[in-house]
């Protein structure tokens, strides 16, 4: 199970099952190798540069990345240069059992853009071996906002991520939403499948494509028509749509009312 599947889940579906944390300091050209873990492990860059080697390939890091290294993920990591950084190895369950975790395969979280974590961190690391009286409390008061923060910005990092490789289409049907080509000109545009084009569309804008540019078309629409010197069927051939009747019913479906009532309205 998906972190973000709980974004509106009640507390009794997250259990915090085993947590480690450690700070570390290595010299450049340090290497080390990890073996498959029954863990989540994510490690955070205070200082320095690093490159992951995996099955997957190699993944690269630097200051103030949270990387993400799924369960069972076996690696090999090279420290490019004099680097601090927080290792943090935790197992998440839901109320039936289930893991949860932040993705299927290891990649670089975020970026902590306002150097939050850091200090969260060590927050946390200062009360991870406590026994004093409700230090298991307060150890899992800080484990949970810190995990709220990392989803948090972990969703916003997918979608500006997903958002930049749709951006090119996006910015082209946003300029020429009046004329008519078919969407797989946009995928082209961004190297990008249909299907796959389609799907980021949809997860960034929460509608596909061609309604998007219906509501553009409308939106202009209405503008035109608000200003009383043009017809309805001018509007409509402005707009990119010849036929007038289907270009009413469009009107209505997007605006809540007919295109001459509305013009009516703006003489």
């Amino acid at each position: 199970m998906k972190m973000e599947s709980l974004a509106y889940a009640s507390i009794n579906q997250l259990t915090l099952d085993r947590l480690r944390l450690e700070s570390c300091s290595v010299k450049a050209t340090h290497k080390f190798v990890m073996e498959p873990a029954p863990v989540e492990r994510f490690v955070y860059i205070t200082r320095g540069a690093v490159c992951f080697s995996l099955a997957e390939g190699s993944l690269l890091a630097g200051d103030r990345d949270m990387i993400y290294l799924p369960r069972d993920t076996a690696y090999q990591s090279l420290w490019q240069t004099d680097a601090d950084f927080m290792v943090m190895d935790l197992l998440l369950q839901n109320g039936d059992g289930q893991d949860i975790h932040f993705g299927e395969s290891p990649c670089v979280l975020f970026h902590d853009t306002h150097n939050i974590y850091n200090g969260l961190l060590r927050e946390l690391a200062d009360k991870v071996d406590a026994n004093g009286p409700f230090d298991w409390l307060e150890r899992l008061s800080l484990c949970f906002r810190l995990l709220c923060h990392m989803a948090r910005d972990t969703s916003r990092y997918e979608s500006d991520t997903a958002l930049s490789k749709i951006q090119k289409g996006i910015t082209y049907l946003e300029n020429n939403y009046c004329a008519d080509f078919p969407v797989d000109v946009l995928a082209q545009m961004c190297n990008l499948s249909l299907s796959c084009f389609r799907r980021i569309f949809l997860e960034c804008k929460g509608m596909p494509p061609v309604e998007y540019r219906n509501r553009l078309r409308m939106q202009k629409a209405s503008e035109l028509l608000r200003t009383g010197r043009y017809t309805v069927s001018e509007v409509a051939e402005q707009t990119g749509i010849n036929d007038v009747k289907y270009f009413g019913k469009l009107f209505k479906r997007y605006i809540g009312m007919t295109p001459s009532a509305l013009r009516k309205e703006g003489i």
